[in-house]
């Protein structure tokens, strides 16, 4: 019987990464880490890992991130695959002529005993990571908030700390104020917040989700554009009375505080 299991095991690791329905892309060693959420290979490429983010810089539990990064996968084999947008490009900064590029992957890293693992699954469950999706990038976002929601409950990792905790509504509010930002820019705060819609409205090109528990003025739940035109999440309209958790970016619009959706992924109704 040991035999047997052995031999399955040792034909799991001659077929190489479980991809699923990820499209296969190129392979390399990565030569550095940055944060917890992005690659250097050997051969210069610059990987950002789709779907998730890491607390980076001064931020609590930035430094154990990028560790749990590094134990993973420096100096190891990977298979780069693809769910969603490839290509990330930035302005270029004060003095630099080219504009900065990364690739936007799944990774799939080879362990020393030749196993394949998804590596977003390994730092989400350690709770190393919290689930970003985007517009552009979402194709494993329900296998992963379900790691992320157990890794949260058993408060791993970055759970345990206070600062990453969801936020009350009022709490939102009061962060979306301070920041003062445009919540569809890059530079606004992106967090996790809990509470219960008070008012779903929907209009011709856009839709609001006026949350309880703000003071005046009153914090809502915000789409539009293409996040708006090509919903495809539970009927907005229903949403009234409903508990739900969202991840978005904080902002103000005319003076009063709210969350960007960029994707019907980004929200979740509570049921328990």
């Amino acid at each position: 019987m040991r035999a047997l299991v052995l031999a399955a095991l040792l034909l799991l690791a001659a077929c190489g990464p479980q991809i699923g329905d990820l499209e296969r892309g190129e392979q390399g060693r990565v030569a550095r880490v940055f944060a917890g959420d992005t690659l250097l290979l050997e051969d210069g490429t610059r990987v950002f890992l789709a779907e998730i983010d890491a607390p980076s810089g001064d931020a609590p539990y930035a430094a154990q991130s990028q560790g749990e990064l590094e134990a993973l996968a420096l100096h190891r084999e990977v298979l780069l695959t693809y769910g969603g947008e490839r290509r990330w490009v930035g302005r270029p900064r004060e003095g630099e002529g080219a504009p900065r590029e990364a690739t936007i992957a799944h990774v799939f890293v080879k362990s020393e005993g030749g196993r394949w693992f998804w590596l977003q699954h390994e730092l989400v469950s350690r709770g190393a990571a919290y689930v970003r999706p985007r517009s552009n990038n979402h194709a494993r976002a329900d296998e992963l908030m379900a790691l992320e929601q157990r890794a949260r409950a058993a408060e791993r990792g970055m759970w345990g700390q206070r600062a990453y905790r969801p936020l009350t509504v009022r709490a939102a509010a009061g962060a979306a104020l301070e920041a003062n930002a445009n919540c569809a820019r890059g530079n606004a705060p992106f967090r996790i917040v809990e509470g219960r819609v008070a008012e779903a409205q929907v209009f011709d090109r856009r839709a609001s989700l006026r949350m309880e528990g703000a003071t005046d003025p009153p914090f809502s739940i915000v789409l539009f554009g293409e996040s708006f035109s090509g919903w495809d999440g539970p009927d907005l309209e229903t949403l009234t009375g409903a508990k739900i958790r969202v991840r978005g970016t904080l902002g103000v619009y005319r003076d009063e505080p709210q969350l960007c959706l960029d994707h019907s992924s980004q929200l979740e109704v509570i049921t328990d």
